[in-house]
């Protein structure tokens, strides 16, 4: 009896001391997640106007305005986030006035801001057109069809 008591105990330990160096599934997984590192971007995940689209070019398209026939604006947006714009109120001014500077885009890298020499003009990137918005962000009063400006080159 005692011959058996002894080899069950010497089985009891070898099994307990093989058990113990081993890891369970859910202590693995613990050390792994410790040991992926963390990645931040200012870039959005997924695909937006800014990594999905062509959207360096030419863009022109004549606007409603309050006071004339319309506003004929014309912008080439350059992929170092620069741009030229080129503003003519119709029957209004001779020659157009022009500005040139850079833009930013907005966290979801759908709308680009243009710096003060645009007056801070906002506009979101679209498929082939870009659609002017208010100061704010929101879609301009008035049919919106009125506000895309298509691009051309």
């Amino acid at each position: 009896m005692k011959k058996i008591s002894a080899i069950a105990i010497l089985a009891l330990l070898a099994f307990t001391a093989c058990k113990n160096g081993e890891k369970s599934s859910d202590d693995q997984m613990a050390t792994d997640s410790t040991d992926i590192e963390q990645v931040t971007t200012d870039t959005p995940i997924g695909d937006t106007s800014r990594n999905a689209l062509d959207w360096p070019g030419v863009y022109s398209d004549t606007l409603p305005c309050g006071d004339c026939p319309g506003l004929l604006f014309d912008i080439q947006l350059n992929d170092n986030n620069t741009y030229a714009l080129s503003l003519k109120y119709l029957e209004k001014e001779e020659t157009a006035n022009k500005y040139t500077g850079t833009f930013t885009w907005d966290d979801s890298g759908n709308v680009i801001t243009l710096d003060a020499n645009g007056d801070h003009k906002k506009l979101k990137v679209q498929e082939h057109s870009l659609k002017m918005l208010d100061k704010f962000g929101n879609p301009e009063q008035g049919d919106q069809s009125d506000y895309i400006i298509k691009k051309i080159d």
